[in-house]
């Protein structure tokens, strides 16, 4: 099994930045499972930045002519890099894919696209059934799931009652906001806190996992909260990334199976499609409404039976149905017998 896999190599473009999401969790665990000498990596933003959009379309056209893998995968997160025109050509000699990572709220640049590939994938369950009902049947359902080979359960002493990883967003911010004037403290680990949080690692962050009683999943977008709004126009900060944020739509992010997967329990937002991968409250525990965060997670420190119950059955529900290995896997086997 040959495959050819254009993604973009480093996060969001920048290599200074380390290895990106997709790198991650869609090239390696597709090395785990065909081989690293079958999986041809094409870093399509690099060569795109170094060598024009028309060079690397040609390059793409080339190698997939001269190789002629099995199967090509196209992890798209950019709009303007790939040619149609030859997207289209490299059907006849490969069966091609679109993956897609943000499909329930990047409706038009999916319409646009999807035309082009010979299947389309998405990790959200109720846009699959949408797609269904409209008569697509090139449609694969594949979740993110999580990179077996990093995520892992360690052995590690509880030294956080409360952890939050995740980037800076004025949601997020409102929401620790109204934790911490609980008293709660929450330890926080990501891009552009300023003062409040550090990036770190993916080692690292594995560790936070394994190590914090209460692993928060916040949502960076969706809120209903007139009060966020009130609170947010303080900031010339939080004002600029509202008005900048294209996001209307949350879905099961790779984040839900990445804290399981680590034996952490979790407190996440709710979004319709994660009780179709976990049994909420008994899997995974989820808030509702942002005033009652505090209040959930003051329960959950105070029962450490339920919490760590909670937790060893997500664990064992990730490892056993939702690792990034397994549903590439059964891409590539849908693909390739089809």
């Amino acid at each position: 099994m040959k495959i050819f896999l254009a993604l973009m190599k480093y996060d969001y473009g920048v290599k200074e930045r380390g290895f990106s999401y997709e790198y991650f969790n869609v090239y390696l665990p597709l090395c785990d499972v065909y081989g690293k000498e079958n999986v041809l990596l094409f870093d399509y933003y690099t060569e795109f930045n170094e060598h024009g959009k028309n060079a690397m379309n040609n390059n793409i056209q080339h190698i997939i002519s001269v190789e002629k893998p099995d199967v090509s995968i196209f992890c798209i997160l950019w709009e303007k890099q790939f040619d149609e025109e030859i997207i289209s050509l490299l059907r006849k000699n490969t069966k091609t894919v679109i993956y897609f990572f943000d499909d329930p709220w990047r409706q038009e640049f999916v319409r646009h696209w999807i035309k082009y590939f010979d299947y389309f994938t998405t990790s959200d369950y109720y846009m699959l059934k949408q797609y269904e009902m409209e008569g697509f049947s090139n449609v694969i359902y594949s979740p993110f799931g999580f990179n077996s080979s990093i995520y892992k359960k360690i052995d590690l002493e509880k030294k956080y009652d409360v952890s939050f990883v995740g980037g800076y967003s004025p949601l997020r911010k409102y929401i620790l906001h109204l934790i911490e004037n609980e008293g709660i403290k929450v330890n926080v680990f990501g891009r552009g806190w300023e003062n409040k949080g550090k990036w770190i690692s993916r080692e690292e962050m594995v560790a936070v996992f394994n190590q914090s009683k209460i692993n928060l999943n916040l949502s960076n977008a969706i809120y209903n909260d007139v009060r966020f709004l009130f609170w947010s126009v303080r900031s010339l900060k939080n004002i600029k990334q509202l008005i900048l944020l294209r996001k209307h739509k949350e879905q099961v992010k790779g984040r839900h199976f990445e804290i399981n997967a680590c034996g952490g329990f979790q407190l996440s937002y709710f979004v319709p499609g994660l009780n179709m991968v976990y049994e909420i409250d008994k899997e995974i525990a989820v808030y509702e409404d942002l005033k009652f965060i505090p209040e959930e997670i003051k329960f959950f420190l105070s029962n450490d039976e339920l919490r760590n119950s909670i937790a060893s059955a997500g664990y064992e529900r990730t490892i056993k149905d939702h690792t990034a290995q397994n549903y590439l896997k059964n891409l590539v086997t849908k693909v390739v017998s089809n």
